[in-house]
């Protein structure tokens, strides 16, 4: 199991082990009646033991138990999925992140930065990743981003391990998901749909940063796609 880096993936994460506990706990339990039950009963002569035919307390039991975990798990499921797939605040930096055979492309939107950035301003930049060169986005850490998924071509999957999260990306269809990472750091994705014959190339790699160096991040990257763009 990755080590979680986002809010939402420490729910996740917590989902997973309720699941897990009660899992075990069905297995032991039935394991143990299974094998008290082998050993306790087993035959020890032709002689028939007494029958007993029905309990409406036993069936009242094992209707109950299972029922129980059912609401337990579709409940904790149902409050999970709301805080995760929860919209972005209004504030919140974006990114327009498209699957292409076979790599990727992170777009930023300067009036869509984050807190405190200019709601008027113009332009934006973009990460462009090719079969030489893996792309690397960056991200500020404590602060709520979404990812707005489209792709190209086929279908792919956007996923980064260390968010317990994957989300399809599809043609004509517009996929979003909102993170806020707690740590700072270097974490690696990739597509995890089968997407044809490089599929396996389509890594990337997100910094997760503090606020101060991804400003200074944004700027380099202004500077280096204005000069790109004079004559």
């Amino acid at each position: 199991m990755p080590q979680p880096i986002t809010e939402q993936a420490e729910k996740i994460e917590n989902l997973w082990v309720f699941t897990l506990i009660i899992a075990l706990a069905v297995f032991f339990a039935v394991e143990g009646a299974l094998i008290y039950a082998i050993i306790r009963f087993r035959k020890k002569s032709d002689e028939l033991p007494p029958q007993t035919h029905g309990s409406t307390a036993l069936e009242i039991v094992w209707t109950t138990i299972p029922v129980l975990i059912v609401i337990a798990l579709f409940s904790y499921s149902f409050i999970t999925l709301r805080e995760v797939e929860k919209k972005a605040p209004e504030d919140a930096l974006a990114i327009d992140v498209t699957g292409f055979q076979f790599s990727w492309e992170f777009v930023y939107n300067l009036n869509e930065l984050g807190p405190g950035s200019d709601p008027n301003a113009e332009g934006s930049f973009s990460i462009i990743g090719t079969a030489a060169q893996e792309p690397t986005f960056v991200i500020p850490v404590g602060e709520p981003v979404e990812f707005r998924l489209k792709s190209n071509d086929v279908i792919h999957a956007f996923y980064i391990p260390s968010f317990l999260y994957k989300l399809d990306v599809v043609p004509g269809r517009d996929n979003r998901f909102v993170i806020t990472a707690k740590e700072t750091g270097e974490f690696t994705g990739q597509c995890a749909e089968l997407c044809g014959l490089n599929h396996a190339l389509m890594r990337f790699h997100v910094r997760v940063v503090e606020r101060e160096e991804f400003d200074r991040w944004v700027a380099e990257q202004v500077q280096a796609n204005a000069s790109v763009r004079q004559p």
